[in-house]
Order: structure tokens, then C-alpha cells, then sequence
């Protein structure tokens, strides 16, 4: 029987904060990609500065450069693990508003015009769907949706090892993110995959509504 490591999110979190920026960049890929894309799709200098929020954010390396894409906008980040946040407070100061709890059970101060996960939906299991649900529940209108994550990966064992880091990989994911919310016209999001080591694995950027 696969085992994770650390009994629960909180517990993996609390044993990877300190290695985590350290070990992460030879792992996710994608995430400059998605912010440089989002920055080409959202920024309109006729409108307000939009507002972002990442949900996940653990230890605020996304919101550095989105305050870099966008210098003049209000930033939150949302994340479950105290052990990360602890490191973003470090690296942002008060350039972010750092939220300490669940998107959907805590208020990040709603709506955003950009909402942003990376990395984290297939860490999310049987709470993905809810996970995607208080996305768009904080989403201003005609505002962007930004995921990054593993798409898939055509080596068994390199995939219950990610299983056993919490990680789920499931290309139908990009196709969920899809499904238009109720009043909503389905639109053409954007959406690509890209190749790692090889193709070892595939991850994948998608915008949309």
C-alpha cells in the first residue's frame, strides 16, 4: 500500500516549507509561462489595476511576480499551510494580503479579476470540484481563471511516487475547468501542454472564465 508523505497536506507542508523554493523549480514548471500570459490577456490600461488573488499561494513566489506584472495591484494570497505563509510573509512584507485558511470557508475579500492556482488543484483530491467552485465564486465578471499544473505522465512509477507526495495526475482536469458555470456563455480558453525531462510527464496552462 503507497504511503504520502506527512499524514495530511498540513504535515507535508510543514516538512517541505524549508526546501520547498529551493527544490520546487526543478519540478513546476509553467509558472512564468501563466503569469506572462495572464499579464498579455489582463492588463488594460483603460481599466482599474485588476485584483488578483492565488489561491495556494504557499510561499509567495507566484505573487512576487505578479507584482512584477502588475506593480499596481491589490495581491491576495490564500493557502492552508501556516508553515508556508510564514515564508511568504518573509519574502512579500506588505506587498500581499496573506490568508491564513480554506478559499470558501475564510473571505478573501472578493471579487478578483484574476484568480490564479498553481500547482495545487491536483493536490486538492475529492475537494477539487469545490476547490474550482470557490474559484469561480470569487470571480469578478468577465474576470480570468489561471491554472498551472501536472497533466499527466506515462511512467507508473513516477507516478505513485507523486501519489505518494500528494499529487494526482489527471489529464481530465483542463476539461473540468472548462465546464462553464451556470449563466455563463462556454468560451475559447486558452489551454496547452508542454513536456518535461522528455517527456517524463506533461503539465499543462489553461485561462479562462
Amino acid at each position: 500500500m503507497r504511503r504520502t508523505i506527512g499524514r495530511d497536506l498540513n504535515a507535508y507542508y510543514r516538512l517541505h516549507a524549508p526546501i520547498y523554493d529551493l527544490t520546487r523549480p526543478f519540478f513546476l514548471f509553467g509558472r512564468g509561462r501563466l503569469i506572462a500570459e495572464l499579464a498579455t490577456r489582463c492588463q488594460d490600461p483603460s481599466r482599474p489595476p485588476p485584483r488578483i488573488l492565488e489561491v495556494g499561494c504557499g510561499t509567495g513566489r507566484n505573487l512576487a511576480s505578479l507584482r512584477q506584472a502588475f506593480p499596481l495591484s491589490r495581491l491576495v494570497g490564500i493557502d492552508l499551510s501556516e508553515a508556508m505563509l510564514k515564508r511568504a510573509r518573509r519574502r512579500l512584507g506588505c506587498k500581499a494580503e496573506l490568508i491564513h485558511g480554506a478559499l470558501g470557508v475564510v473571505n478573501p475579500g472578493a471579487p478578483f479579476d484574476i484568480v490564479i492556482a498553481s500547482y495545487m488543484l491536483s493536490m486538492t483530491g475529492d475537494e477539487q470540484a469545490r476547490c474550482i467552485a470557490a474559484m469561480r465564486a470569487v470571480l469578478a465578471p468577465g474576470g480570468c481563471i489561471g491554472v498551472v499544473d501536472f497533466h499527466s505522465s506515462p511512467s507508473g512509477a513516477f507516478q505513485n511516487w507523486m501519489q505518494r507526495n500528494h499529487v494526482r495526475f489527471d489529464d481530465g482536469l483542463p476539461a473540468r475547468l472548462a465546464v462553464a458555470p451556470p449563466g455563463v456563455a462556454p468560451e475559447q480558453a486558452s489551454f496547452a501542454t508542454h513536456a518535461a525531462y522528455g517527456g517524463c510527464w506533461r503539465y499543462f496552462t489553461w485561462v479562462g472564465h
